[in-house]
């Protein structure tokens, strides 16, 4: 596909009807769009903000749309644009914010701090927040970094989070669990998540494993989001045993994140969901990983039938199947499940021509299988985004809880965010950094960005990928 003219006059109206014009304004419509163009749009978003002098609101749903159909391959241009003097301070943060919630970048970028920030010498309490955000995403960006001026919570957060120096000053009230200061569980949950990501050395992962043994014990609904931080950071560091005590269910979702864990805690996870599990996919596919495939198998009359979980099964085995070399045939038939197909063809049956499934991707695949012409690791990638997509994807733990704590320390605090996300907690308990108004449009725009990218789309990003 080439580029689109910034004289294709179709494209323009459309944009400009779902991301400009009120009456049929739709950002949610119009960011899709410009995320389904990719990048042969860019430039003529990158154009439109251009064009667009003085109106922020609009600016923003277009800088959005920009770097939303340029992704990651789009950087230089981003930083090109933040190096200028003139993006505004809501420009700034919607662009570091959009890097944070995007995939871990695979190069450094020169200049990082200096294009981030601006030429502000003093940054906004958000501005530091959501530029250090950002900064976990790129590799080297411990040279230059600054220092910490004060001690707030939520840029401390942010900075651990990075995997960047916080000053024992600062670090050692927070780190108190006996009597925990204000909005100090942001800092754990920074802290656990940035170790998670491998961004603290070793020795410093070590002292952390011991805190989140105490942190995921804590009672009380306030501590649920750090319980969660700090049992992710166990099974990053592969810290639970077959002894382990029976967890709660949404804690052994994040336990089981990987399938070294998911072995260690096989007599949690069984074939049929308990029926206290509001939604079992994620933990039905954490079984898989457990288990033998000839297990999996054995156990199909438990699982077969349950469609909350038999298809996210199926999937998963044929993942697993199509890395195996020289799997044995499966041998079995699967009464309407067309998904068993995909594990039957990846352990090598004699399958004959594909069914229709619901996902039409999988359709297209099963199709290319059948022709002979999907090579196993192609296979293994569809079937691994098709758990992303479909939501029972494990790592998908990790990448919620890094955007639940970007939410926490950007959004919680204004109006838009707070009303939406945290209504039980009194506004001013939420933890609100300094920077613009709880009523700014930055807010109205980024809440609303948010919410859109919580829908996870492929590829698999990389840090979360099955293994």
């Amino acid at each position: 596909m080439g580029w689109v003219s910034a004289k294709n006059e179709k494209v323009r109206g459309e944009i400009a009807r779902l991301l400009l014009a009120v009456p049929t304004r739709d950002l949610a419509a119009g960011w899709h769009l410009c995320a389904d163009l990719g990048q042969p749009a860019a430039p003529l978003l990158w154009e439109l903000l251009a064009e667009e002098r003085s109106n922020v609101g609009r600016r923003l749903a277009l800088l959005a749309g920009a770097v939303l159909a340029g992704g990651p391959n789009e950087d230089d241009r981003l930083f090109a644009f933040l190096a200028l003097p003139r993006p505004m301070l809501e420009e700034r943060c919607l662009a570091m914010m959009l890097v944070a919630l995007g995939p871990q970048r695979s190069r450094a970028m020169p200049e990082f701090w200096s294009k981030s920030l601006g030429p502000a010498k003093t940054p906004e309490q958000l501005m530091a927040i959501v530029v250090r955000l950002a900064a976990a995403r790129f590799p080297g960006t411990d040279a230059g970094a600054p220092g910490l001026a004060d001690g707030d919570p939520g840029v401390a957060t942010a900075a651990a989070f990075a995997g960047l120096p916080v000053p024992g000053s600062i670090a050692g009230p927070l780190w108190n669990l006996k009597t925990p200061a204000r909005h100090a569980e942001l800092f754990w949950r920074g802290a656990f998540l940035g170790a998670g990501r491998g961004a603290t050395p070793a020795t410093g992962a070590q002292v952390l494993r011991e805190r989140a043994r105490e942190v995921a014990s804590l009672p009380g609904a306030s501590f649920a989001a750090a319980r969660g931080a700090a049992t992710l950071l166990r099974a990053r560091l592969h810290d639970y045993e077959a002894d382990t005590p029976r967890l709660e269910f949404p804690l052994l979702e994040l336990a089981t994140i990987e399938a070294a864990n998911a072995r260690a805690l096989r007599t949690q996870l069984s074939a049929a969901p308990s029926p206290l599990v509001e939604d079992p996919r994620r933990l039905s596919v954490a079984y898989v990983l457990s288990r033998s495939v000839t297990e999996v198998v054995a156990a199909r009359d438990v699982w077969g039938a349950n469609t909350k979980v038999n298809r996210h099964i199926a999937v998963a085995l044929a993942w697993r199947l199509a890395g195996e070399a020289g799997a044995a045939p499966l041998g079995v038939q699967i009464p309407d499940l067309p998904e068993w197909y995909l594990a039957r063809w990846a352990a090598g049956d004699r399958v004959g021509e594909p069914p229709t499934f619901e996902d039409e991707q999988l359709t297209m695949g099963a199709r290319l299988a059948a022709a002979g012409r999907l090579p196993a690791a192609a296979a293994r990638r569809l079937f691994e985004e098709t758990l992303w997509r479909w939501g029972s994807h494990p790592g998908l733990g990790a990448w919620e809880q890094e955007r639940l704590l970007l939410r926490d320390v950007l959004l919680v605090g204004s109006h838009p965010g707070g009303g939406k996300y945290v209504p039980q907690v009194r506004p001013e308990l939420r933890y609100r950094p300094a920077g613009l108004g709880p009523d700014d449009v930055f807010y109205d725009v980024a809440v609303a960005l948010f919410d859109f990218l919580a829908t996870p789309r492929g590829p698999v990003p990389a840090e979360y990928q099955l293994r």
